[in-house]
């Protein structure tokens, strides 16, 4: 496989087994004196759009599933690897290492605004109430780098439940102390009570083309 610069040499199997777009493409019917790409290293299936160091990450986390007597390359190791594995295994379907990419990136102790901006750009539905909940009952603002990394789209709404939106009881504040239909307005001096609230009813309703 030719990828920017680089030739990579990898075994068919794992591709073909795993991956529901490369079963696709080498199942595809062949002409007679057709030249198939990936036939040899003179014509490799060339990965366009694709960056080597996100390659490589998928190809550790890919080859370290196969049989007991291959060496194993090392697993990917840090937040910005195992995205690596995310966003091609997204890409191209590789339902078993996805899974194992979200798993390992929950497991880093990744921060309610990665979990936000991964969930949304990866689809990863679980993650995104929680985390939109997690940074609308902080008493911190969004900063602007924050709002950068989640999307200005998504940072202006969850702007306008933190700052101002009216929470009442009926919002499912449980664990805290508010009288029923007593409205707090959310403003620039955040009632730090509102840590114990539970936002997600007015989440959904803000983000409704989510599905949350």
């Amino acid at each position: 496989m030719w990828v920017e610069d680089s030739l990579f040499r990898v075994p068919k199997e794992p591709f073909q087994q795993e991956s529901d777009v490369f079963w696709t493409m080498f199942s595809l019917p062949q002409g007679d004196g057709i030249v198939v790409e990936g036939s040899s290293d003179e014509n490799p299936i060339r990965l366009r759009g694709t960056s080597k160091n996100d390659f490589e990450q998928l190809l550790k986390s890919l080859l370290h599933r196969l049989a007991a007597e291959l060496q194993q390359p090392n697993l990917p190791n840090s937040i910005e690897q195992w995205t690596s594995v995310l966003k091609l295994s997204t890409m191209w379907c590789f339902e078993k290492l996805r899974q194992a990419s979200i798993d390992a990136l929950a497991e880093s102790g990744i921060g309610p605004v990665d979990k936000v901006a991964l969930s949304h750009r990866y689809h990863i539905k679980d993650w995104l109430l929680p985390a939109l909940n997690e940074l609308a009952r902080r008493p911190e603002p969004i900063t602007t780098e924050e709002a950068k990394r989640m999307g200005v789209d998504i940072a202006l709404k969850l702007a306008s439940i933190r700052e101002r939106g009216a929470v009442t009881a009926q919002s499912h504040c449980l664990h805290c102390s508010y009288r029923r239909n007593e409205n707090i307005t959310v403003g620039s001096c955040r009632d730090r009570r509102l840590q114990n609230c539970d936002f997600s009813d007015q989440i959904r309703s803000m983000f409704s083309a989510f599905d949350l």
